[in-house]
């Protein structure tokens, strides 16, 4: 089994489509590489023939259990006004059998360049510099415009960052319902009493 986790922001009203999309109607969002944050992501230098052996691929982002929590938080949730969502998948099917969430692979994090390899040409995608090692990022590519979907009861925790509105509670407990997500348990995170840190503690909903 595979634990992976997505932060999102939700104080803009722009994205509650896309956060409904993915909660509710567990359809995925691939983004386009091009409009990542970092300008040398998907962008190695030396590695641009790599571009002639690979579809234009979009991207689905997340990050495996490594990851640094506050950091992620901080840069991915609004400054923890955001939200985490955790999703646990099964990745002993085979590929016919396996949810999307399944399919993807960890980002490898580099000081150096490799040199290129036409039989390494998929790595493109997944090289990093280190300074990005915090992530523990873990990419789904997509190679086409087809919608997927990841499988119900996938979705099994939203996490509320520590200055998370909560009168937008309604509307993540709502797009989880109308979903059918089983098991999903809300959590909040709070000042630790024994480190510079956060803990979940879970809330009633």
């Amino acid at each position: 089994m595979l634990t992976l986790y997505k932060y999102l922001s939700i104080n803009d009203p722009e994205c509650w489509p896309y956060r409904k999309e993915l909660i509710e109607d567990r359809t995925i969002y691939f983004n386009d590489p091009l409009k990542f944050n970092d300008p040398l992501d998907c962008n190695v230098s030396g590695w641009e023939e790599a571009k002639e052996y690979l579809f234009n691929c979009r991207i689905f982002c997340m990050s495996t259990e490594s990851r640094n929590d506050n950091l992620m938080f901080a840069h991915y949730a609004d400054e923890h006004r955001g939200f985490r969502l955790k999703f646990i998948t099964d990745n002993s099917l085979s590929i016919g059998e396996s949810s999307v969430l399944a399919l993807g692979r960890e980002v490898i994090y580099l000081d150096d360049i490799p040199e290129y390899s036409p039989e390494k040409a998929h790595e493109y995608y997944y090289i990093k510099s280190k300074s990005w090692e915090y992530e523990s990022e873990y990419r789904i590519l997509l190679a086409s415009d087809n919608i997927k979907t990841y499988f119900k009861g996938e979705l099994v925790e939203v996490a509320l960052g520590y200055r998370f509105d909560l009168t937008h509670l309604p509307k993540l407990k709502s797009w989880v319902a109308n979903g059918c997500h089983q098991n999903v348990t809300f959590v909040k995170a709070v000042s630790s009493k024994s480190k510079i840190s956060f803990e979940y503690i879970k809330i009633d909903v």
